[in-house]
């Protein structure tokens, strides 16, 4: 199981709607995974596999673990399907 995290500045608001389209994204793919919504200082601590959150916030996470993916666009279905496949690709899920 993948445990994903949609970050933004706060963990509330914009990265609501990314988990949205992130759990549409996974589901179509049918990737096993836990979704969970948090702000960017935060998840340095949190055990992840996949970070996704933007471009901004991307160079300031620290997570050894986990491999960061930014979103241009949190509400754009297609790139974030594109972003979540290559990533789910890369890791080996």
């Amino acid at each position: 199981m993948l445990k994903v995290f949609a970050v933004c500045g706060m963990g509330l608001g914009t990265s609501i709607i990314l988990k949205s389209r992130l759990k549409e994204a996974l589901n179509k793919q049918g990737v096993d995974h836990s979704l969970e919504v948090t702000d960017a200082s935060a998840v340095a601590g949190q055990d992840a596999d996949l970070i996704f959150t933007s471009e901004e916030l991307g160079e300031k996470i620290r997570n050894k673990k986990a491999k960061v993916v930014v979103i241009n666009n949190f509400t754009d279905r297609k790139e974030i399907g594109a972003k979540v496949e290559a990533a789910v690709a890369e890791i080996g899920a």
